[in-house]
Formats: structure tokens, C-alpha cells, sequence
């Protein structure tokens, strides 16, 4: 490519940066050819940094629907072998192995919607609902049936349940509190509330820092995990509802609201970077090996964002997505979302 061609594209690209988001489709193109050149430059210079352009040729395209039919799905999460459980709306989770054949289906797992399911193992997982139980899951003669049912563990819909490395729960509720779960013979006993001023949205561990975020509609809290001492509160002015977290990378978490982003990090204990979105963030996923984030929510896009410059190297515009509540990634650089359109779809790059 001739420089004076690429001293234009340099000059379309310095334009179409000052534009609106309409014109991304036209810097996308621009922002292609620029990969290509700075790619040829790093092969002449042998720069291994330079290589690393892989991650800003990620494309996602979609491969595969599958129709969950009327329900919304509100959770998915992946085995260690591979094997993947679905939580929905009409109380029910199921069971596929990798290719979506359907293993286990369980039909009124709980009394109502199904909002989270956290796997400990191959054998264990953990599920909540909005009938504001919590249930262990162990798997039986090749079946999985409930091994712990803790009954009114809060007083309102619980949003999340994860599991701590040693075994432990913690919960987040509509009820505005956060609960720590010991097991003791079999029986999951709550040993510690932590309290918001309004609904936790979402809690998320980084037990090798030693740090708890939990966020909620009156804003973003960062706790040392041993006592459960406040480091760091971001009110609602601050951050903006509704409230999702993802980590990163080793220092960085993610917590997206309304129309918006914000870059943490825990060492600097600040915000270093603010996103602006076109909609309010239900959902966001790391993919480790690409180097990327993917983002949706109440809308019908996809964004997909570097995370060391957090540049948004693509936007799928999905005509058949609501509300997109999640994303996972599965092997083989697959990648599952699903949302309130009762459709589950598969993604590669």
C-alpha cells in the first residue's frame, strides 16, 4: 500500500473517530486495513508484541440456534468435561453435552423462576431462584438430584449464588443483603449477612487478591474476603444501575450499568476508564485466550471489546435478541448466549 494511501486512510480513520457510532461499520473497514499494515510492520520488524493482532481479527459469526421454545433462559454454565446446564424461567434446568444432546432434563427444580446455577465440579453445582431457596446439586448414578435444599435462605428473589474454593456460598438478594453459607454435616448454615441499601444485583470473588465486590443498586462495594472489611464504595452516582461485574484481567474488573461502563482497578482502587453504551448492561464475559469482553443487555447488540485498550473491535446487531441476560464460553472458541427471546445461540470466531 502506497503512503499516500495510507496517510488518507489515517485521515478517514481521525474523522470517523470524532463521528457517531452510526458510521462504526465504515471504521470497522478502515480499522481492518490499519491491522493489516501494522501486521506486515511487525513482520519486517520481527516485534513479537506486534504479532499479537489476533485479537483485533475476531470475528464472531453465528453458527447455530437452538429454541428453548417459551421460556427465557436466565443462566448457562459449563462442565469441566465440557457437558452444559441450561437455567430457565419455567423452573427448570437441563442437561446437554457438548454438541446440545440432551443428557438430564429437570422439571420443576424449583417452585419458580430459576436466576442462577454455579458449578463447583463434574459432580456438584448450586442453583437459586425467585422463590428465594438456594439448592445443592450432586450427581447420582449418573443423574443429578438435589442434595441440600436451604429453604427461605433470603427473604426476597436471590440474584446470584457462587461458590468460594472451599466449598463455601455466598448469595446476593432483592432482600439487599449479602449471605456467606458454611457446611456443617451436610446442612448449609449462614454465618455472615453483609447489607446494602437496596437490591444486590451481583457479587463476584477474586479470592487470589483477597476481594469481594458486591454491587447493587445503591452502588459498588470492594471487601477484603478474611474479615469482610470495606476497602473501597462506589455509590450510584458513581457507577450506575443495573449492575454487572467481570474481571478482566489480574488487576481490572468491569462493572457495567445504565448505558455505561466502568474500568476498575483494585490496585489504584479507582476508575480508570468510562465506556458509554447505547443500552443498559445485563451482561458481560471475559474470553481469556482471545484478549476480549464481550457486553449486552437490554438491546439487541453485541459488543465486543478489547481488554487492553478496551477498543469495541465489533458490533453485532442480533434482529432476533431481547434482553441478552449472558454469554459463556465453551471449547473450541465457541461461544453460547442466550436472552429473553427463549433462544439460546452459538457464536464462533
Amino acid at each position: 500500500m502506497s503512503k499516500e494511501k495510507i496517510i488518507k486512510l489515517i485521515e478517514q480513520k481521525n474523522e470517523l473517530n470524532n463521528n457517531d457510532i452510526k458510521s462504526f461499520d465504515d471504521k470497522n473497514k478502515i480499522n481492518k486495513k490499519f491491522r493489516r499494515i501494522e501486521k506486515l510492520k511487525a513482520y519486517e520488524k520481527n516485534d513479537k508484541d506486534k504479532l499479537n493482532y489476533q485479537i483485533k481479527e475476531c470475528y464472531l459469526k453465528e453458527i447455530k440456534i437452538i429454541n428453548e421454545k417459551n421460556k427465557y433462559v436466565n443462566s448457562v454454565s459449563i462442565f469441566p468435561s465440557g457437558n452444559i446446564i441450561i437455567a430457565s424461567s419455567d423452573k427448570s434446568l437441563k442437561i446437554f453435552d457438548f454438541n446440545f444432546n440432551i443428557l438430564q432434563n429437570i422439571e420443576n427444580a424449583h417452585n419458580d423462576s430459576i436466576t442462577y446455577v454455579s458449578i463447583k465440579d463434574e459432580n456438584n453445582f448450586v442453583t437459586c431462584s425467585f422463590d428465594n431457596s438456594i439448592k445443592t446439586w450432586i450427581k447420582y448414578m449418573n443423574k443429578f438430584k438435589v442434595n441440600i435444599n436451604i429453604i427461605n435462605a433470603h427473604y426476597n428473589c436471590i440474584n446470584k449464588v457462587i461458590y468460594f474454593s472451599n466449598g463455601n456460598l455466598i448469595s446476593c438478594s432483592n432482600d439487599k443483603t449479602i449471605k456467606i453459607w458454611e457446611e456443617n454435616y451436610n446442612i448449609y448454615q449462614s454465618v455472615t449477612i453483609l447489607n446494602h441499601l437496596d437490591i444486590v444485583c451481583s457479587i463476584l470473588l477474586i479470592e487470589d487478591k483477597n476481594k469481594l465486590i458486591t454491587s447493587g443498586l445503591d452502588g459498588t462495594k470492594i471487601l477484603k474476603i478474611n474479615n469482610f472489611e470495606l476497602i473501597k464504595y462506589y455509590k450510584e452516582s458513581d457507577i450506575s444501575i443495573w449492575i454487572e461485574l467481570c474481571r478482566i484481567d489480574e488487576d481490572k474488573i468491569i462493572i457495567g450499568g445504565y448505558k455505561s461502563m466502568k474500568i476498575i482497578s483494585l490496585s489504584q482502587e479507582k476508575i480508570v476508564k468510562k465506556i458509554k453504551i447505547s443500552f443498559n448492561c445485563l451482561a458481560i464475559t471475559m474470553i481469556k485466550n482471545k484478549g476480549l469482553f464481550f457486553v449486552g443487555g437490554n438491546s439487541k447488540k453485541i459488543m465486543i471489546y478489547r481488554n487492553d485498550n478496551y477498543e469495541c473491535i465489533q458490533i453485532i446487531n442480533n434482529e432476533q435478541n431481547k434482553d441478552i441476560n449472558g454469554f459463556i464460553e465453551l471449547k473450541n472458541d465457541l461461544i453460547v448466549s442466550f436472552s429473553d427471546d427463549n433462544i439460546i445461540k452459538i457464536w464462533s470466531f
